[in-house]
């Protein structure tokens, strides 16, 4: 006597299998006179549906997956460049410049009780000078024929764009929204692509005024220099871009309005800060990374 499960066996086998139907219908077709083999197409279709379904899931996840090792890189990209905004912030208030005689690092001032030293005019004139070549200093009276800086302090730095910095003794900014240098990039997908930044170094018209670049060193340095690189935020972003791990950023469209912030600061109160925007406009063959500055304030306090 047969049990109830061999009962339910019996009927799951002979009623709700799709595959059991297929075969007892096609035999029920072979069986009959006038009969023809009868294909039923139900069951391929259905695991033909299943299988793309499958391969559209595993598809999406590397897709996502993919995307995810890309908002990865650009997010390291990004630490690096903040490590090293800050450093070249840092080496702006710090390093001393010919162009006040080398007499005192740039935030260190001598205020007195009647005069305010002119640090922060000095600080933005370190850095700026880090992205710019070609300025008019004396002619708007912002530095003296001796060097020094005076209050009020205006200058325009020339590079792809005219860049205005303002200000007096304690404060100094520079005109956001301007951009401050661009990235060539060609030949990408060739073996032999080219990387070059189109501002032109502030020590080829000015040796020696351009404090930024003296902070990296070695045959990656110099393969940066000859890129134009004119700070070591510049470099990073040459070595990071250059290698063929972040050409797929590139292309990918994640590489646009990444911001880039960052401070330096000394005991006293004294800071500089600065943020950019980096942007690439192209296709996988090459294009341009346009970098503009959002902010740059220098402060000075004795």
């Amino acid at each position: 006597m047969a049990g109830i499960g061999n009962s339910q066996l019996t009927v799951r086998l002979t009623t709700a299998d799709i595959h059991n139907q297929r075969l007892t219908r096609t035999a029920t077709g072979i069986g009959s006179t006038n009969g023809g083999f009868l294909w039923d197409p139900t069951t391929r279709s259905i695991l033909k549906k299943e299988e793309t379904d499958k391969q559209n899931d595993d598809n999406l996840i590397f897709l996502f997956e993919y995307r995810a090792l890309l908002n990865s890189r650009v997010q390291t990209l990004i630490t690096q460049l903040s490590n090293a905004l800050a450093s070249d912030l840092d080496i702006a208030m710090n390093a001393t410049n010919p162009k006040w005689g080398d007499d005192r690092p740039a935030m260190n001032g001598l205020s007195t009780n009647v005069a305010q030293d002119p640090g922060a005019g000095r600080t933005a004139y370190n850095y700026m000078m880090g992205w710019f070549g070609a300025k008019n200093e004396i002619a708007t009276g912002a530095l003296t024929p001796a060097g020094s800086p005076t209050a009020p302090f205006e200058i325009d730095f020339v590079g792809t764009q005219t860049v205005k910095a303002k200000g007096n003794s304690t404060i100094v900014t520079v005109e956001g929204g301007k951009e401050v240098d661009i990235l060539v990039a060609s030949n990408l997908q060739l073996g032999r692509p080219t990387f070059n930044y189109s501002n032109q170094s502030a020590d080829v018209t000015f040796p020696g005024e351009n404090r930024l670049n003296d902070s990296f060193s070695g045959p990656l340095g110099a393969t940066a220099i000859n890129a134009g690189a004119k700070n070591l935020f510049e470099k990073v972003l040459f070595d990071a871009v250059s290698s063929v791990e972040m050409r797929p950023v590139l292309s990918s469209g994640l590489f646009k309005n990444l911001v880039v912030a960052a401070s330096s600061s000394l005991p006293t109160g004294s800071q500089i800060q600065a943020s950019f925007n980096l942007n690439y406009q192209g296709t996988q063959q090459g294009g341009n990374l346009t970098i503009s500055a959002d902010k740059i304030t220098a402060f000075y306090h004795s």
